[in-house]
């Protein structure tokens, strides 16, 4: 075998024609071919003319369907709560579940509504029975600053509270309450003025009832 030394190189342009028809070809390929096999898109209709788009149906069919996580706190509530919506609405793989964030009552939504004058240097508690889970809005608004306590009492217990919020020296609040144990829940103010303060409290929700103790 004789090999031939010092034979010439392609020129520039037959470089540039080939580089030009390899990539035609890979672009006829990809449309022809490769799309419609791998992604059902077939603009030619030459993939379904060769039966390719079959291909990408049947990948999409086969695919596993992975069931919604269980997640949040209570697993036993989250577990129900998954068979519950692979029944209704089958198997999403993009839901997650937390139970807990719903809580469903028996009882009707109330609106009530208390006001309180303070005298200086004296006190008012404003209550409301609630179930646990129970929840609702509030909002209360005095025409000076008092110190308030929101807090809960569990029944039959004397001399002991759960706080929930403490400020020294406040005119208005809002907001929303889920009662974290059976009991009676509301706020305790103060008026550490010179001057009478009023306050007044609106809570809807699903409270037994407003009152004075």
């Amino acid at each position: 075998m004789s090999i031939t030394a010092n034979q010439p190189l392609p020129s520039t342009g037959r470089l540039v024609r080939a580089t030009f028809i390899a990539a035609a070809v890979a672009s006829v390929l990809l449309v022809t071919t490769v799309m419609p096999a791998e992604y059902g898109i077939d603009p030619t209709g030459v993939g379904r003319a060769l039966g390719l788009t079959t291909l990408a149906e049947t990948s999409a069919d086969d695919a596993p369907v992975a069931a919604a996580p269980v997640t949040g706190s209570n697993n036993e509530a989250n577990q129900t709560l998954a068979e519950k919506a692979k029944a209704a609405f089958g198997e999403n793989k993009g839901q997650t579940l937390d139970a807990a964030a719903n809580s469903l009552s028996a009882g009707p939504v109330r609106t009530d509504t208390l006001t309180v004058t303070l005298e200086p240097g004296k006190g008012a508690e404003v209550k409301a029975h609630f179930k646990q889970g129970a929840g609702a809005i509030y909002r209360w608004k005095a025409t000076g600053d008092v110190a308030v306590d929101m807090h809960g009492e569990r029944p039959d217990v004397k001399g002991a509270w759960t706080s929930y919020s403490v400020e020294a020296a406040q005119s208005q609040a809002e907001g929303t309450f889920i009662a974290p144990f059976d009991g009676t829940h509301g706020w305790y103010w103060q008026n550490r003025g010179t001057t009478p303060v009023d306050v007044s409290v609106e809570v809807v929700g699903f409270q037994a009832d407003l009152y004075r103790p």
